[in-house]
């Protein structure tokens, strides 16, 4: 898969891109026209500072930093989607209004905004998908990071209904990972889940299960169309 050839560019890459965008596709790797522009004009932005790397499975950047924007207006959420717009083409989405939903908005003892946004598509969310945009208290942007898997309209095109509905789908999991002592009911959530690979996308019941006899709390994915169990783990983490 071509996004996969995808590696770091550090400032010094950067700037070669602006200075020289075809030699530098050449050294680095095949960027489309857009990712070419938007680089280009982050460079610019960032005067020499900014630094991206990409996510090798997904082909969208996975941190990015430097001094990213102007000033800007607004509310963290209005800032952070505004941002998000300007580099679009990096991230392969039409617009951040409509891609993502606010999580939680943290302010620390530097006036930082840590604006947290959840991946939605079709107004269901994406498991595992979600970006973190650090806003100074002047408004600029500084930096990006987390997880986003391009191109989901396209390849959720006939997953848009549930066959199953809540209740089918936890006793699927329940067979499934047969606990012995079950606290409290199981829940489950309808969420896109990409997996093994980006391109592959479930709609899924995730189904959370707390089992006290092992004890564990599962994580069990339901295809919400045939019901099968698609991936499961044990949430609870032990320290050493």
């Amino acid at each position: 898969m071509a996004t996969r050839r995808k590696r770091l560019i550090v400032a010094s890459l950067a700037l070669a891109m602006l200075l020289n965008p075809l030699s530098a596709s050449a050294e680095q790797e095949k960027l489309s026209a857009s990712e070419h522009r938007q680089l280009q004009e982050l460079t610019q932005q960032s005067g020499g500072t900014l630094q991206i790397q990409w996510d090798q499975k997904r082909g969208t950047p996975s941190y990015i930093s430097g001094t990213l924007s102007k000033p800007l207006r607004g509310e963290p959420i209005q800032q952070a989607l505004k941002f998000l717009d300007s580099i679009k083409a990096l991230y392969h989405f039409d617009s951040a209004k409509k891609t993502f939903q606010l999580k939680s908005v943290h302010t620390d003892e530097l006036g930082m905004k840590h604006v947290r946004l959840t991946h939605i598509c079709n107004s269901i969310p994406v498991w595992g998908d979600e970006l973190i945009v650090h806003i100074d208290k002047n408004g600029v942007v500084r930096s990006v990071n987390g997880e986003f898997t391009p191109d989901l309209t396209k390849n959720t095109e006939r997953l848009r209904q549930p066959k199953l509905n809540s209740d089918d789908a936890i006793k699927r999991a329940l067979e499934d990972v047969l606990p012995k002592q079950v606290e409290g009911k199981p829940t489950a959530a309808l969420y896109y889940f990409p997996y093994p690979e980006p391109d592959v996308v479930t709609l899924a019941y995730v189904v959370t299960i707390l089992d006290m006899s092992v004890p564990a709390e599962w994580k069990v994915f339901v295809d919400a169309i045939s019901g099968d169990v698609v991936h499961k783990y044990n949430n609870i983490k032990f320290k050493k």
